[in-house]
């Protein structure tokens, strides 16, 4: 009885034996064959291995950190095996978590099974504004996806860090347009954002084109700010006048700043525009009748409102024949916000013909020609000529002849009264001699 259950047993024992055998041997010709013979391979492996990724010509693997500098541009190579054949493929490589997007990726191309790619991309490392550290850890991804594929991804440890000496220049606030003559602020905010401190910097603002520059001093900058601000901080904002030349040419000029110190250096651009003034020329007359013989007179207001003052100069644009032209003020100062009127006076010699005759003035300033302003003169040989208010100039000689008859005849009558007054004999009182 005891050997027949120990027979039992044995063969019991054997036959699961030799069942775990088999399984095994199916799962080592599972992984011997690579997934040759069976229809659900896809499911078991990635559809693309990731063979290889460089940055800078430098292998990213296990080991010591790759270290870059901040908005250094690296190259970067991805080199990959396709494991089936696949459409849409896209390899993205990127670095998440900062205010500016890191990322580049390549277009849509199609892989087959076997083969190996490489895809090449340029990608700047995160900027000053990003690192609040002297130095900050940062993950560089490598993604690849294709279509009706699950997307493969690796990230990769590097190390970015600010250099040693370095100035950044961050904002440049100043107008886009000024006139000539006049004197612009240009505003500046300047940053050390390196790792060492920056001693006696100085900001220089310059228009080269126009021979315009100054320079101020900043003070010292430390890498990372003080908690008093009363002690040596990382940033400093400044202000520098520029003073435009009178003579500067309208168009574009590239202003300049740049901050440096013994040990670095930056430089920012940033276009301005010199404009002439937004003056206004008005006219307050543009027609008028003169005889022959006479003159008459055109005003012509000059508005200045701009920041500061205008030089003008009036000169004779177009004459007609028998006519003089003159300008009372043919250079006139306008200050800033203000207004000035000249006088052009025209004379109608005797060789003047009748008729309609147009007379022109150029207004002139520091830049060029503001404005042509022009007017009309009508010479008419008759004597009851109108003058510019539409009163008979006749009318107006009998009216003034009458008014000075009866201003004679007042003055006579009081003479007359004075010295009747004066000739009445004086009346004495009586003498009492008591």
């Amino acid at each position: 009885m005891n050997i027949r259950t120990c027979m039992v047993s044995f063969i019991a024992v054997l036959v699961i034996l030799v069942a775990m055998s088999t399984v095994i041997a199916v799962d080592d010709n599972w992984t011997d064959h690579e997934c040759e013979e069976w229809e659900d391979c896809d499911d078991w492996e990635d559809f693309v291995t990731i063979d290889e990724v460089e940055v800078n010509d430098v292998i990213l693997e296990d080991g010591p950190v790759f270290s870059g500098d901040v908005d250094e541009v690296l190259p970067v190579m991805v080199l990959f095996t396709a494991n089936t054949d696949a459409s849409d493929v896209r390899v993205r490589v990127y670095i998440e978590g900062y205010r500016d997007e890191i990322s580049v990726s390549s277009d849509r191309f199609h892989i087959r099974e076997g083969s190996q790619y490489v895809k090449k991309f340029s990608i700047k490392l995160p900027s000053t504004f990003d690192i609040d550290d002297l130095s900050e850890d940062v993950n560089l991804v490598v993604r690849i996806s294709a279509k009706n594929e699950d997307s493969i991804e690796e990230d990769f440890d590097l190390l970015v860090q600010r250099n040693s000496y370095s100035l950044n220049i961050l904002s440049v606030d100043t107008p886009q347009r000024i006139v000539a003559g006049s004197t612009i602020a240009v505003d500046f905010v300047v940053e050390n954002n390196g790792n060492e401190r920056l001693d006696n910097v100085y900001v220089r603002a310059s228009i080269p084109e126009l021979g315009v520059e100054r320079t101020v001093y900043v003070r010292d900058l430390r890498p990372i700010p003080e908690e008093d601000l009363n002690d040596i901080r990382d940033t400093e904002s400044r202000r520098i006048y520029l003073d435009i030349p009178r003579d500067a040419a309208l168009g574009n000029y590239a202003l300049e700043v740049e901050a440096y110190n013994y040990d670095t250096n930056t430089k920012v651009r940033k276009n301005v525009m010199v404009e002439d003034v937004k003056t206004e020329i008005v006219p307050v007359t543009t027609g008028k009748t003169v005889a022959v013989g006479s003159e008459t007179t055109f005003d012509v207001v000059l508005i200045n409102p701009s920041e500061r003052s205008v030089v003008y100069t009036i000169t004779p644009s177009e004459v007609s024949k028998g006519l003089v032209v003159e300008i009372e003020e043919p250079v006139v100062v306008v200050p800033r916000d203000s207004s000035k009127t000249v006088k052009v006076k025209v004379r109608a010699t005797d060789s003047a013909s009748e008729g309609t005759h147009v007379v022109g003035v150029n207004v002139n300033s520091e830049s060029g020609l503001v404005k042509q302003v022009k007017f009309s003169v009508n010479v008419d040989n008759d004597s009851r000529i109108t003058s510019a208010t539409g009163t008979n100039v006749s009318a107006i000689t009998v009216i003034t002849v009458i008014l000075v008859i009866i201003f004679v005849v007042l003055l006579i009558v009081l003479i007359v009264l004075l010295t009747k007054k004066s000739e009445e004999p004086e009346e004495f009182g009586e003498t009492s001699y008591y």
